[in-house]
């Protein structure tokens, strides 16, 4: 279940740049944010279901990086 976690992490990091990206065009589309942030928040919402404990995503986020960069999770950040 972690690595399905640590995927939908990165897509919903994915999801996000594309928002900035699309924010920073001179006439940014608004039918394709729309579509981007319900993408986001959906993916936001299955971090949610699979997690265990609730995490939070921001919590899962750091975990995640943290796991892949080989290194232990700060005490209390992974709600163990």
């Amino acid at each position: 279940m972690n690595s399905l976690i640590e995927r939908l992490t990165a897509l919903h990091r994915l999801l996000g740049g594309e928002i900035r990206r699309e924010l920073k065009r001179r006439v940014p589309d608004q039918f394709r944010l729309a579509e981007l942030k319900k993408r986001r928040l959906a993916v936001k919402d299955q971090i949610y279901r699979h997690h265990p404990r609730g995490m939070t995503l921001k919590n899962a986020a750091g975990a995640a990086l943290q796991r892949l960069r080989g290194a232990k999770p700060a005490h209390g950040r992974t709600g163990s």
